[in-house]
Parts: structure tokens; C-alpha cells; sequence
């Protein structure tokens, strides 16, 4: 970096030495462009264009969309992995050897609520104690789903038709934490919570 030239008071001379230091001095403060920045000089000034770099987080039970299909990144809800068509959603076994055919893809919906809405849900069967039984990945274009005290859904992603495509909107980021209240009377209540 160039060094500012010296202060000067009222009646000093201000020499050639003087304006070229100055000169050299504003001239190393141009901006310089750093990542996905680009920089246009115009006899106004500058203007400096930024372009930030797209969100790529993989995050528990993120949907990665490949043509007509998605698969589902590895999320659990009570430490349970769940599966998609009896595939762990990982495509590894308990032993994390990897299964044949790989990770378990689902088909992006075709079916549609009358709003033009689909879901990918979390289905998970409980016994009556409330452990788990079963946590699977499906899509339906029912919700809320119909109550039963032993199944709780709980939405991963949201599919929206938008002029004839399916746009996913993301809702879950996190792996889950889920309780069941058993009720004195009625169905009871399912509980979902960041885990």
C-alpha cells in the first residue's frame, strides 16, 4: 500500500513531490474485485456487482432432485433411520456396507391436491408403548393425513405445480425428535421437534 503523503498547513508549498503522492495515493485505492464480484468503472465512479454463490447445504432429510426422481439425504428421527421402499434412505445396511442398487430414489409427484400441492412426508408406525416400528419416506397428495393413533406424518418437502413443473419448497432441516402422548380418551398426539 502506498503511504499517504505528509499533512500540509496553510502556506506550505505544494510541490510536484507533494501531487504525486497524493495521485499515486488515490490511485492505490481503486476496488479491487474478490470472488463472484465484478467491478465497472465509469467517469461517475464505480459500480460493483455481486453475485452470491448458490445455497448448497446438505442438511438432514434434503431432497436432491435428478430428472423425474429425488432422493432424500440421511435425517433420523429417534436415532432411527427410515427407509424408502424398505431401503434405508442412506443405501447402506446396519453394517454400512453399501446395498445393491444404492441410495432408494422416490418419483417426483404426478399427483396432485386441488391446490396443485404434494408432500414428501415422514410415515412413521409407533407400537403402543410408542417406540417405533417403522419410519418411512413416501409422497402423497393427502394432508393432513387422516388421524390413527399409531401413525404420525410429519412433512419433509413441499411440491408445488407451477405452470405444469413440480418446484419443491424444502421444510425440514434438521433430524427429528418425535413422543407420542397417550391419550385418556380419544386418538392422542404425535410430536415432532429438531433433534
Amino acid at each position: 500500500m502506498i503511504p499517504l503523503p505528509p499533512k500540509v498547513s496553510p502556506g506550505d508549498p505544494f510541490t510536484a513531490k507533494l501531487w504525486n503522492q497524493l495521485r499515486d495515493c488515490v490511485a492505490s485505492l481503486r476496488p479491487k474485485s474478490g470472488a463472484n464480484t465484478r467491478i465497472t468503472q465509469n467517469p461517475g465512479g464505480f459500480i460493483v456487482n455481486f453475485d452470491p454463490p448458490a445455497l448448497n447445504w446438505n442438511h438432514p432429510f434434503r431432497i436432491l432432485i435428478s430428472g423425474n426422481s429425488f432422493s432424500v439425504n440421511v435425517g433420523t428421527v429417534n436415532q432411527v433411520e427410515p427407509t424408502i421402499g424398505g431401503i434405508p434412505i442412506s443405501g447402506t445396511d446396519s453394517k454400512g456396507k453399501p446395498i445393491v442398487g444404492g441410495v432408494p430414489k422416490l418419483s417426483v409427484p404426478s399427483d396432485f391436491d386441488s391446490e396443485s400441492r404434494a408432500w414428501v412426508a415422514l410415515k412413521i408406525v409407533i407400537r403402543p408403548d410408542g417406540s417405533i416400528t417403522s419410519a418411512q419416506i413416501v409422497t402423497t397428495s393427502t394432508w393432513p393425513q387422516v388421524s390413527d393413533p399409531y401413525t404420525g406424518w410429519h412433512p419433509i418437502a413441499m411440491f408445488k405445480k407451477i405452470s405444469g413443473t413440480a418446484t419443491p419448497y424444502q421444510q425440514t432441516y434438521h433430524n427429528l425428535g418425535h413422543q407420542w402422548m397417550k391419550p385418556s380418551s380419544g386418538l392422542g398426539r404425535h410430536f415432532f421437534w429438531a433433534s
